[in-house]
């Protein structure tokens, strides 16, 4: 049996070293890579930019900015906010989005990395 064979019977060694050096025990290799993956979508991208820029946007506001309709954005809101990256509330009849405290610190950082790139 070749090692692709054996699939998720054996993890490869990088896995283990991710978990031990950059994650040690607080944080979760399959829910990090979650989070980063749902950032890896262009709309998500897009959503996670605008609101870095804007702070809480309202869901009518933020299908304007990106030309969809709410009911097509609800889905990416929904990923990211499982994520833990995006946080929402009420404010009336309108649901209002904003960066959650983690998606702050991880997509600001992002940001900032992909500007100074653009920039120099």
């Amino acid at each position: 049996m070749s090692e692709r064979e054996i699939g998720d019977e054996t993890r490869p060694a990088a896995y283990d070293r991710v978990e031990r050096e950059l994650l040690g025990d607080s944080l979760d290799f399959d829910r990090e890579v979650e989070r980063i993956d749902a950032m890896g979508d262009k709309t998500r991208f897009a959503i996670l930019y605008y609101l870095s820029q804007e702070g809480a946007v309202a869901s009518g506001d933020l299908a304007d900015a990106l030309d969809r309709r709410q009911n097509d954005l609800y889905h990416h809101l929904n990923v990211l906010e499982e994520a833990g990256l995006v946080g929402k509330f009420r404010d009336g009849g309108s649901r209002i989005y904003e960066l959650s405290p983690l998606g702050e610190g991880t997509v600001t950082q992002l940001f900032d990395s992909i500007g100074a790139r653009a920039d120099g």
